[in-house]
């Protein structure tokens, strides 16, 4: 876009939601974005939203941010949760801390170029936190210290966690901080079947078990009745139960699209962006996947994009 447009474009804000490893669909979205030349004036991030929004407000490069989730191995994420049980989380959090130190700096809120806010969550309370000031190191710690993995972050009396678990993309927190215009990008875990309904690995056991018992053998015909009831379940169980981190992770992804539901009908984006992920919230090693689909997702609302912030600037 020219610079003539570029002058008469209003306020935008970026609203970066929470999503773990799925982040890198915001650096596909940013990519995007500044291919367009659409200027960002404000951010606001959940959890790893508050990251990614942080190197944008630093001014990190987007080729070095794209770079290191291309980077990103299993050994290097397992350092970053390196277990040192404490005693309330599986890591203190003081490797991630010292990634987080080495990659922004020692850059305050207040100082950087553009507004931004870091969404955490008092964990005594279940409110929302929103960091606007100090150490930007520590606000984005905060804001990504997902509960029983990562011990709380103090600050003053609160106890504070991820901020995905109230406002999973902040979007009026983005207004609050001047935004005319506000574009949302959606990366949390939708719910999928737990489970598949098909041949329960007895059932093939079983089939296995009737064909050798059909041979001619010595086992008497009430016992092959037995073993062939005792490995065919009914019908109706053939789907298997899923497992408890499967269950575990669904609650979480439900209760997270009901927070998300309630907060989309108050504050409306003026565009939202959902790329479509087929990996978790831990699958790091999929960042190439996760980049292209934030490109592509942000491609397909491109003429929308375009249309609306047109009108916004006729006004």
């Amino acid at each position: 876009m020219d610079d003539e447009q570029t002058k008469t474009f209003p306020k935008i804000g970026l609203a970066l939601g929470s999503g773990g490893a799925r982040g890198s669909a915001h650096t596909g979205v940013l990519k995007v974005l500044e291919a367009e030349g659409i200027p960002i004036s404000m951010v606001a991030g959940s959890s790893i939203g508050s990251l990614i929004g942080a190197t944008l407000a630093v001014g990190i490069p987007l080729e070095q941010i794209e770079q290191e989730w291309l980077d990103t191995t299993a050994a290097r994420v397992f350092r970053s949760f390196l277990p040192t049980l404490p005693r309330s989380g599986l890591s203190s959090g003081n490797e991630l801390k010292k990634y987080l130190k080495q990659l922004l700096g020692d850059a305050r809120i207040e100082d950087l170029a553009m507004p931004y806010a870091a969404v955490a969550c008092d964990i005594d309370t279940g409110e929302a936190v929103i960091l606007k000031k100090g150490s930007l190191v520590s606000a984005v710690r905060a804001s990504t210290a997902i509960p029983g993995i990562f011990q709380p972050v103090r600050l003053g009396d609160r106890l504070l966690v991820d901020g995905g678990l109230v406002n999973p993309v902040p979007i009026k927190v983005c207004r609050d901080l001047g935004a005319d215009f506000v574009i949302a990008v959606d990366i949390t875990p939708k719910p999928i079947p737990t489970t598949t309904k098909g041949r329960h690995v007895w059932n093939r056991i079983g089939d296995h078990l009737k064909e050798e018992l059909a041979q001619p053998t010595w086992i008497p015909s009430s016992l092959t009745e037995l073993l062939e009831s005792a490995f065919h379940e009914k019908p109706e169980l053939d789907r298997p139960l899923p497992g408890l981190y499967s269950i575990l992770n669904q609650s979480i992804s439900i209760l997270l699209q009901e927070v998300l539901r309630q907060k989309l009908i108050l504050t409306p984006p003026d565009i939202l962006i959902q790329p479509n992920l087929a990996f978790s919230m831990m699958g790091y090693q999929h960042a190439a996947d996760g980049i292209a689909e934030g490109m592509r997702a942000t491609e397909v609302v491109l003429p929308q994009l375009r249309a609306k912030l047109a009108e916004t600037s006729a006004h």
